[in-house]
């Protein structure tokens, strides 16, 4: 395991591991730590320890993202089949994605149902300049379908935990979904009206927590699980 970044599962085709809020899931143009760098240096330490021969500099392939703000579960290729496999997998819907996020709410605008699954469709244009997605209309310019099914779990006041199974992977889908069932995400500066005007930088209340897939190359099912640790989630 690295200093920060927890390895839940690896062999010589994947690698799943936790990433916390505020790396990203791969590099930008501006340096910024992510993942795939650390990955990679996470081979290298482990082949030295080992006395294995380095080579080249190791093969890390990124198949799905998660926002920077955001803590979960991912799995990374350590070779070209396994990221083809993965691709595939993700292509058909067949990798799983369990989020768990605390949202707010109003009674005027909705009451929640306690252990009720539901589903939600909509139409989701990303401005990627600009690093904001929309409601669109499903003719409009770059709309693409944004699926998702929620439950409730539990209340606290105006908060409730909701559970989220992914069933697309749309720019900011999650959040901006649940800014139109509830008031949005806790913390959200970005798509809950609630928190736009807090002063500093917040990092929403979600996190993913369950991820499933068949293993690309042996063909073995593979399920991992986390427990949600934002301080939101201990407070409901």
């Amino acid at each position: 395991m690295m200093t920060d970044i927890p390895i839940l599962y690896e062999d010589e085709d994947i690698i799943v591991c936790v990433k916390p809020v505020g790396i990203l899931s791969q590099g930008d143009k501006d340096g910024n730590k992510d993942l795939v760098r650390e990955l990679k240096k996470h081979l290298v330490i482990s082949a030295r320890k080992n006395k294995q021969s380095i080579g080249k500099e190791p093969y890390i392939a990124v198949v799905h993202r998660l926002d920077r703000n955001v803590r979960g579960i991912m799995v990374y290729a350590k070779t070209g089949r396994a990221a083809a496999g993965l691709s595939k997998q993700i292509a058909e819907n067949k990798l799983t994605k369990r989020y768990m996020a605390v949202v707010s709410f109003t009674p005027e605008r909705c009451t929640p149902e306690i252990n009720v699954e539901k589903k939600r469709i909509d139409y989701i244009a990303a401005d990627k300049v600009k690093n904001i997605s929309t409601i669109a209309e499903k003719e409009s310019k770059g709309a693409e379908r944004a699926e998702l099914n929620y439950k409730v779990i539990k209340t606290a006041g105006n908060k409730a935990l909701v559970q989220v199974d992914l069933i697309t992977g749309r720019h900011h889908q999650i959040r901006l979904q649940l800014s139109q069932i509830f008031n949005g995400i806790v913390g959200d500066t970005k798509y809950n009206d609630d928190y736009k005007l807090t002063d500093g930088w917040k990092d929403p209340a979600l996190e993913a927590v369950e991820l499933s897939f068949v293993h690309p190359v042996s063909g073995e099912k593979l399920s991992f699980a986390i427990q949600p640790k934002g301080k939101e989630f201990g407070e409901i």
